[in-house]
């Protein structure tokens, strides 16, 4: 029975859930997986938990119809590929339960973040806070809940789910009597999260597939010095793709001192998605095919214009060009405010005609690709290996705008800072724009520990806490 990718997703989660109820019990002796083959329905599946002893602590996964409907794909899920989700499993239990900061007493009930409650749901105080963000900001769409707390399962205490009902309750009201976005709101939410935590009455947790021996990882810990200083490495816009890598590497510093933690322990790229129906999203590839997380047009647009546009006045000056007369008046002048990429413009007219939309693109595409490389983009390769030659150049032109308005970044710092705030919105870190405060005294600090010479490259450096619209939400990664 063929497992797609929805089902590996919900899955994990389900199985994930009934693994924490049965080692939590302490009944993994009396455990065998191969038990999956036998469980096809909702009331097997349920004498099954209620012989587990771990019903009150799944009851809730016992009527996930997501996890119900695939009852039958369970085992398949579980053994193929050399066992490798059975193991998975277990090696996360292990991680889990080792972890000393993890308290296994107390009556939890687990369950897929899906699957939570209305009455004591954090993603609804979420939800409220993100329409609030939409309209300061002007966005369209909302910021995706990840952005905020990528949690697959969350295991609560019934003492946690009173407090957040009546917590959640309080908070939207007084949302409603508050008539613009406030970042102490966000902040308010994230800190009771981590207070439950610390009291051993709430875990949230995001689950990655083990590639090895599973480990915990606290993410967005406020009572952590150590943070994330993202550096900007290179540019990757070469010739047998259709996208752009904007490559990074990432040290964990302690914030009050400035020294190196761990250097460059996290290194990858933002990649340009080159799906036509999906978009235009970035997504941090790293560890390997590892993906930390995406974002949409409006969010990177917004973050990189609002850090530095020095990069997007470059984009611009080509654009300027007399040989663009025409292409401006097409497709620029219609871009507007935040809205510097043309991207929709040119997805329009490439829909109306995609041969002549080539035809007139090409050379500014061509232009795109020579003044990051110095010399012309041989498009054969790609133009074979995508859906069509046009829809290479449609998507090979938008990822070409998105490397130049990095790129030429005139300061150093600046570009570091657009791609330090990239990656923290794409990998649920936070989202703001500009420069605060606390990130550049880590960085001064950083740079005065490796011996360099702060003037020239902090000079005119503008800090502008308005701009960090929130942190995101702690959260335990199983990895």
């Amino acid at each position: 029975m063929a497992v797609s990718n929805k089902d590996v997703e919900v899955l994990s989660e389900a199985l994930f859930c009934y693994y924490f109820a049965i080692y939590k019990n302490k009944k993994e002796k009396d455990y065998n997986p191969i038990v999956w083959n036998e469980i096809t329905d909702i009331s097997k599946l349920t004498s099954f938990t209620n012989r587990m002893g771990i019903t009150p602590m799944v009851k809730n996964v016992n009527n996930d119809p997501a996890f119900t409907s695939r009852l039958p794909k369970a085992m398949e899920f579980l053994f193929n590929r050399k066992s490798f989700w059975s193991n998975a499993l277990e090696s996360q239990m292990k991680a889990f339960f080792s972890d000393g900061k993890i308290k296994k007493s107390g009556d939890y009930e687990i369950m897929r973040a899906d699957m939570i409650p209305k009455t004591y749901d954090p993603y609804r105080a979420y939800n409220e806070l993100s329409y609030k963000v939409r309209g300061k900001l002007g966005f369209r769409g909302t910021i995706d809940k990840d952005k905020w707390n990528p949690s697959d399962v969350w295991i609560f205490t019934k003492r946690s789910q009173d407090f957040l009902t009546n917590f959640i309750k309080l908070f939207n009201n007084q949302l409603v009597n508050q008539p613009e976005y406030s970042v102490k709101m966000m902040e308010k939410l994230n800190n009771r999260i981590f207070l439950l935590f610390k009291e051993g009455l709430l875990y949230p947790i995001s689950l990655k597939a083990p590639t090895g021996k599973a480990k915990v990882v606290f993410e967005n810990d406020v009572t952590s010095n150590l943070v994330k200083v993202v550096k900007y490495d290179d540019i990757d816009f070469s010739d047998n793709n259709q996208d752009a890598k904007i490559k990074f590497s990432v040290d964990e510093v302690d914030k009050d001192s400035g020294k190196i933690n761990r250097r460059e322990y996290i290194k990858g790229q933002i990649k340009t998605k080159t799906v036509l129906s999906g978009g235009a999203r970035l997504e941090i590839e790293a560890g390997g095919a590892a993906r930390y997380g995406s974002m949409g047009t409006e969010n990177y647009q917004y973050l990189i214009r609002q850090t530095d546009k020095t990069g997007i006045d470059s984009l611009n000056k080509i654009r300027d060009q007399k040989k663009f007369v025409k292409l401006k008046r097409k497709y620029w002048t219609k871009t507007k405010g935040a809205e510097w990429l043309a991207r929709g413009n040119y997805v329009k007219e490439f829909k109306k005609d995609p041969k002549k939309f080539k035809e007139e693109i090409e050379p500014y595409t061509q232009e795109l690709f020579q003044h990051i490389n110095n010399r012309m983009w041989d498009s054969a390769s790609t133009e074979m290996s995508a859906k069509s030659p046009e829809e290479a150049y449609l998507n090979k032109t938008h990822a070409g705008e998105v490397a130049v308005a990095v790129d030429d970044i005139t300061k150093r710092i600046m570009r570091d800072m657009t791609v330090e705030n990239l990656f923290n919105l794409a990998a649920s870190q936070g989202f703001g724009a500009g420069v605060s405060q606390s990130q550049l005294e880590t960085r001064m600090k950083l740079e005065k520990q490796l011996g360099k010479n702060l003037d020239e490259d902090f000079k005119g450096v503008e800090v502008d806490n308005s701009k960090k619209l929130w942190s995101s939400c702690f959260y335990l990664v199983l990895k």
